[in-house]
């Protein structure tokens, strides 16, 4: 039963996000009944369903209306090849992605199993709420992990909720790139979560080994990581003892959404670990990118600092969570090879991060913005049980949304030239008796951009270093990462999901939205050339059609997202009340 769901499911979610991208818009008609559409893919193939346009020009569809005009049951497989005219995937993309949807499956259909109602799913900490969450809203195959066995995705997936305890291994302490906050001991860092006794027990492990135990660093590495990559690829500096493995030891761990970020679950105070593990999921192979390693925890400490003396966003209670430690090791048989794909010179490196609980006062509890489109199976929505928890109306809690997460990621990009890619996973909302009452930022390797009309102030709060490794975009482009990142890719998902579940129209939401920052932006004039929110329309932003279009061969680099025809931008819809 749970595979049907599975593939109905996903076959729903791709009408509706390349609707958007405008892969199906010439094959949906809309039939004779309000919300009554078909997906004609030729005169022997129709797909019937219930469905209503969302604000930014997607569909939003009802999965369990979903049928075929011949009565077959929904077959994934079968959907993607039939619509292969229409994506314009190529045999050897196509059969790729089929191994991926796959893989997708086989996770969707664990979650259906452990589906929750929101009465429940509220009360629940950050931790066990992300072992029942879907994923990435937009991206079709979100569950892909290629790479990973059953066994491997039983063992270590988030929503199998297992723990599990890090190898630990010696690595000589010249081969490493390390990076740490200042006053901090990176040798403490990497053993605060192990025993008096296990450190012993290691000292004894490498003294059996031969080395000098004083002579190298103990770290972290992911079990399936080690066994599947670093025994290969880095071979001659484990003949050598540049590279030794010990044991098995340390706090047990849990996983986040994000697959790589790591919780301490026998002492959550204790910081997070994120270390590389090397599958394709999403849009890219997971490892550790070493060009941030070395500015690691100067980045976080500006960003700290920014948050700490600005009025705004001590007004909006703005914290980060910030990077404490971070070391890198790439092989010297990829390092001088400039080109080569970027996953071969990630396999190894780790970042310690503050735990999201130590910015909590009081009666705070986070949770990822992402997780507030959560809907249960009866249709209730994880924001609005929030919200009718909180005693609010439903304006005045999404009023303090927007004042507490939009106002302060638009106000670093406004005043400061700094962009946050804001999208589910790297946004944590701290709420207070059910309400938004702040925001905490993290992840910022790869997530963080500067605007190229950077502001002389944040000029004077980063080191040349740190100026000259991250990436530049005009600001034209940087205020996508706003835009797309949350409005996008997490705004969207949470109006629909409210509009589902309390009939709350989305020109009321986006219309709220519009007037907060219509204020914002009468009293903050841009410091650095961000253009206004306002505009009459925005960049569509394609993110599925990238994967159809450069299937699945290595890069140097991460793949880059794609554009459409404009949209409209609802936050300046005439028909408002609020405008």
């Amino acid at each position: 039963m749970n595979w049907d769901v599975a593939n109905r499911n996903l076959i729903a979610k791709a009408i509706g996000e390349l609707y958007f991208e405008e892969i199906f818009t010439d094959s949906i008609i809309k039939e004779g009944g309000e919300n009554s559409c078909i997906l004609k893919i030729c005169d022997e193939i129709i797909y019937h369903f219930q469905a209503f346009k969302g604000i930014w020009g997607d569909l939003v569809i009802k999965a369990d209306t979903l049928r075929r005009n011949d009565g077959q049951k929904p077959d994934a497989a079968r959907f993607f090849k039939e619509t292969q005219h229409l994506t314009k995937m190529s045999d050897i993309t196509l059969a790729n992605f089929l191994e991926e949807m796959h893989h997708t499956l086989f996770s969707d259909q664990i979650l259906l199993q452990k589906q929750v109602a929101v009465s429940k799913l509220y009360q629940l900490d950050s931790s066990a709420l992300e072992t029942l969450l879907n994923g990435h809203p937009k991206l079709l195959l979100n569950k892909g992990r290629l790479g990973w066995a059953p066994n491997d995705l039983l063992s270590f997936a988030p929503e199998n909720d297992r723990e599990t305890q890090f190898l630990r291994i010696a690595i000589r302490k010249n081969l490493l790139t390390v990076n740490c906050r200042q006053n901090k001991s990176f040798d403490e860092i990497i053993s605060a979560d192990l025993t008096e006794s296990e450190i012993n027990y290691l000292k004894k492990l490498c003294n059996d080994n031969n080395i000098n135990y004083y002579s190298y660093f103990i770290v972290p590495v992911h079990a399936w990581q080690w066994e599947n990559k670093i025994r290969f690829f880095f071979q001659k500096d484990i003949n050598c003892k540049n590279i030794v493995f010990l044991a098995r030891a340390g706090d047990c761990y849990k996983p986040h959404i994000s697959i790589r970020t790591f919780s301490n679950c026998q002492n959550k105070q204790q910081l997070d670990i994120k270390l590389p593990i090397s599958i394709l999921n999403t849009s890219c192979i997971r490892g550790i990118p070493s060009r941030y390693i070395s500015i690691a925890s100067e980045v976080s400490e500006g960003m700290a600092f920014i948050l700490k003396q600005d009025a705004v966003f001590a007004a909006a209670n703005t914290d980060c969570l910030m990077d404490v430690a971070a070391f890198s090791y790439v092989s010297p048989d990829y390092s001088d090879i400039q080109d080569a794909p970027y996953r071969y010179k990630e396999f190894l490196g780790a970042i310690w991060r503050e735990s999201s609980l130590t910015k909590l006062k009081g009666n705070e509890k986070c949770l990822m913005t992402g997780a507030l489109s959560y809907l249960d199976g009866d249709g209730h929505s994880l924001i609005g049980t929030l919200i009718e928890k909180s005693k609010l109306s439903i304006e005045q809690w999404l009023a303090h949304y927007f004042n507490k997460v939009v106002i302060p990621l638009y106000h670093l990009q406004s005043q400061y030239g700094i962009g946050l890619v804001a999208h589910g996973q790297n946004t944590l909302l701290k709420l207070e008796n059910n309400m938004p009452s702040g925001l905490i930022i993290k992840d910022f390797q790869g997530d963080l951009r500067l605007n190229q009309n950077l502001p002389l102030a944040t000029r004077k709060i980063f080191t040349d270093k740190v100026l000259n490794a991250l990436d530049y975009l005009p600001s034209g482009h940087i205020i996508y990462d706003l835009i797309t990142g949350h409005f996008v890719s997490v705004l969207r998902f949470i109006s629909q999901a409210l509009y589902i579940s309390h009939s709350f129209q989305e020109a009321y939401f986006y219309g709220l939205l519009g007037s907060i920052i219509s204020a914002y932006e009468k009293n903050y004039p841009t410091q650095s050339n961000t253009p206004s929110l306002l505009t009459s329309k925005i960049q569509r932003v394609l993110l599925n059609k990238v994967r159809f279009e450069i299937g699945y061969q290595d890069s140097a680099q991460r793949p880059k997202p794609q554009l459409g025809s404009p949209l409209d931008n609802p936050l300046v819809n005439k028909e408002s009340i609020y405008g």
